[in-house]
């Protein structure tokens, strides 16, 4: 398969050797682990995971913070996904690939492109395009060509002539028309999303969480549901907006309302 996480390459090619057996007593996580750098914290889960320790590397995925986040967050995805040392959880991996495209993974962005395109169960076509945009806005070739494959050929919708840019291989221009949409006036809503979503990962720009949570807010406000789940998101979290429980609950309700597809499995996994 061609998209695979960097973990797996890097793990494969330095050959690490097992973790020691002292244990930080907070964590339960070897002290080497918890004493080195993300990028060492991630050869030495996927070192755990290559030898069948499979609790053990989810622990330190979970674990990983900083710079080596995005890629934790993305095979901790893997393993709910394919039921590896877990129950088999398809929307819990979703979840995760999420998490993981918003803290900057173009991996991730790309995987959620390809469940909502071809899984029976997740198929969702509007959500397809929307990661498969992101992903290519970074330069993925490969979501560049998924998109062609799906092309409306509406060229009086914006978002069609942004992707058959991405389709040529023009990202750079891409991004230019996708930020005039968003500026534009009336902005379009769509775009100023899907721009969003970019300042929040670091995708195709530069990581800009402020200016990621005003653009979904003006988006959300004006009644576009899939920034209204991502500001219920920010105020989950407290991460772009102050946490406000209350604030995100009516955001997701706004959201769900519209039936847009997160915002009703969040709902759900709530109500459970």
């Amino acid at each position: 398969m061609k998209k695979v996480s960097a973990s797996i390459i890097f793990a494969g090619l330095l050959a690490i050797s097992p973790v020691g057996n002292a244990v930080a007593s907070d964590t339960g996580l070897p002290e080497e682990f918890i004493d080195s750098q993300p990028r060492i914290q991630l050869y030495m889960a996927y070192a755990e995971f290559k030898m069948g320790h499979h609790d053990l590397a989810r622990q330190m995925w979970l674990n990983i913070g900083g710079s080596g986040r995005s890629e934790a967050l993305f095979n901790l995805a893997n393993l709910y996904t394919q039921g590896v040392g877990v129950e088999k959880d398809p929307q819990r991996g979703i979840e995760l690939y999420r998490e993981s495209a918003e803290a900057g993974s173009r991996a991730a962005a790309y995987q959620l492109g390809l469940i909502y395109l071809h899984s029976p169960v997740f198929k969702n076509r509007g959500q397809a395009r929307q990661w498969l945009t992101v992903a290519a806005l970074d330069g993925d070739s490969d979501a560049a060509d998924l998109l062609a494959s799906m092309q409306s050929n509406d060229p009086a919708d914006p978002l069609s002539q942004v992707e058959a840019l991405l389709i040529a291989g023009d990202s750079d221009q891409a991004l230019v028309l996708l930020q005039l949409l968003a500026a534009a006036s009336p902005p379009d809503y769509r775009a100023m999303t899907r721009l969003a979503w970019l300042y929040e990962s670091g995708l195709a720009v530069e990581r800009d969480i402020d200016r990621a949570a005003g653009l979904f807010k003006q988006a959300a406000e004006a009644g576009n549901a899939e920034a209204q789940y991502a500001l219920s998101v920010m105020y989950q979290t407290g991460v772009g907006q102050a946490q406000d429980d209350r604030m995100a609950q009516q955001w997701l309700m706004r959201s769900a309302a519209q039936n847009y597809p997160p915002a009703i499995n969040k709902l759900a996994a709530t109500a459970d």
